[in-house]
């Protein structure tokens, strides 16, 4: 990818783009782009690879200065924007809407909403046949489940910011009890913003400074559950899970790492052993797999790999195959000659 790791998330987006086919697909091409959109954001909240909805700062500052649009003209805000932050206001609003229809009437009236534009109709046209509403009194609705969704972060927005910009303060200044509070703060006030510089990545950076492990801990799994994936700080938690003895946890960590940095090397190395020591063979086996296509992979160590997994799956003669491989590409690898002699003498027992 042409984007520095970090800044791209593999997974979500392809459970976007996917959607985008089916939504696509399902309706010759006539769905508005509002919806389509909408159903990709909603899709990546309510399937797709990282848990939690994610809300930037732009969608509630707009929805602070009532900048959102009508549903009948929410196509205009990814065609016509008219503020620099249109766009993903946009789409995170889009995504919003389609959540407010799932709890307001069900998954099943979405769906309805889609199907409409297998005709030629308007979206006034569709909210109307699909929700049996206005789209006035929709906006309304709309607005007022938004307010409450976010109610502590619309009346304390002045001190979110305060509070998110002292944290960052503290944080420089290496003032860990200072930036603890602040950032904790800003946390409580409003949980959704996961993005980059994210309160949450303060808040634990903070308290692993102030030697306060396990609260870190909490912090970047409380992160990571509200929508945060940035792959240094999942990094870390996995390390600090692995110094606390909690292995498997710190595996399912490094296990959603594949869909933030696929072409990583060294993850798929190292999920390989850490799933062969667990007994997931079949998961150990597709790591060393995935190892063995990269360019620049470790391949001896990626056939080994592969070997000991096979044998664990009871496939003795692949196993047999992914040795010789491993001993082709390193003729002097002793862990693979060992595993190799050992499958020798097997083959030559009585």
């Amino acid at each position: 990818a042409g984007r520095p790791v970090g800044e791209f998330h593999w997974g979500s987006t392809l459970w976007h783009e996917m959607a985008h086919v089916f939504t696509l697909e399902a309706t010759g091409h006539r769905v508005p782009r509002w919806l389509s959109e909408g159903i990709s954001v909603f899709e990546e909240w309510r399937t797709g690879p990282t848990p939690g909805i994610a809300v930037p700062p732009e969608l509630l500052q707009a929805l602070k200065d009532d900048q959102l649009l009508p549903i009948a003209d929410l196509d205009s805000g990814f065609i016509r924007p008219s503020y620099p932050a249109q766009i993903q206001v946009s789409y995170m609003q889009a995504g919003l809407v389609c959540l407010f229809i799932e709890q307001r009437w069900g998954f099943e009236r979405l769906a309805s909403l889609l199907h409409q534009f297998t005709k030629d109709v308007t979206t006034v046209q569709a909210v109307r046949a699909a929700l049996e509403i206005e789209p006035a009194a929709f906006d309304r609705e709309f607005d007022a489940f938004l307010r409450e969704r976010f109610t502590r972060a619309l009346a304390e927005w002045e001190d979110w910011q305060a509070a998110y910009q002292a944290a960052g303060q503290a944080v420089e200044k290496e003032q860990w009890r200072a930036a603890i509070d602040a950032a904790r703060r800003a946390v409580g006030i409003y949980p959704e913003h996961v993005g980059p510089g994210s309160p949450a990545l303060l808040l634990a950076h903070a308290l692993e400074k102030a030697d306060r492990k396990e609260e870190a801990i909490a912090a970047l799994q409380a992160y990571r559950a509200a929508g945060g994936w940035d792959p240094g700080a999942m990094r870390e938690l996995a390390s600090w899970l692995d110094e606390a003895g909690r292995t498997h946890e710190a595996t399912e960590i490094l296990a959603t790492l594949n869909y933030v940095d696929p072409l990583a090397a060294e993850l798929h190395l190292q999920l390989g052993e850490r799933f062969l020591v667990a007994g997931r063979h079949e998961e150990s086996l597709r790591e060393f797999r995935v190892l063995q296509s990269m360019p620049d992979a470790d391949r001896p160590a990626a056939h080994f790999g592969a070997a000991r997994a096979l044998r664990a799956l009871g496939k003795r003669e692949q196993s047999r195959r992914e040795l010789l491989d491993a001993l082709a590409a390193a003729p002097h690898y002793r862990p693979a000659q060992a595993l190799l002699l050992e499958t020798i003498e097997e083959r030559s027992a009585p």
